[in-house]
């Protein structure tokens, strides 16, 4: 899915959940943007969405480091979704979340524990899911993803 076209998609939220960024800046200090960034009813920001067509494992780290350095600042228990474009044999869910999971582990020892859950999910299934209308982070939602 393109960056555009998952910015403006229909995701399906958790009662009393609001989009609270798309794309834009959310840190008070410094500069961390989003694909979305999902607030629950009491005004904190609990989810990001992340679409990655590329399989690059470091930007996979990347947007995981940032979203993690977000967490910690914010004092906020964040659950990251990977939305990814999968690429035959080659880039699957699966296999990103095995290279990935040393990272989350790692960052986890050294005491980034606000990122509570990182999610790894094919486009495929997250389209699915949204006609299925299920909630992001319901249990039928999460049964189709993978977690580090």
């Amino acid at each position: 899915m393109r960056d555009t076209e998952f910015k403006n998609f229909d995701h399906k939220l958790a009662q009393g959940d609001v989009i609270a960024s798309r794309g834009t800046n959310i840190a008070s200090n410094g500069n961390y943007r989003p694909d979305i960034a999902v607030k629950n009813s009491s005004g904190a920001i609990h989810l990001i969405l992340e679409s990655e067509r590329k399989s690059e494992r470091k930007a996979f780290i990347g947007a995981m480091v940032h979203a993690a350095k977000y967490a910690a600042d914010s004092n906020l228990k964040i659950t990251l979704v990977f939305v990814m474009k999968e690429t035959g044999n080659q880039t699957t869910v699966a296999q990103v979340s095995a290279n990935i999971r040393p990272y989350f582990q790692w960052l986890h020892t050294l005491g980034a524990k606000q990122l509570h859950s990182v999610l790894l999910i094919s486009d495929v299934e997250y389209d699915a899911s949204a006609k299925a209308g299920e909630e992001i982070l319901s249990a039928q939602f999460s049964a189709r993803c993978t977690a580090l």
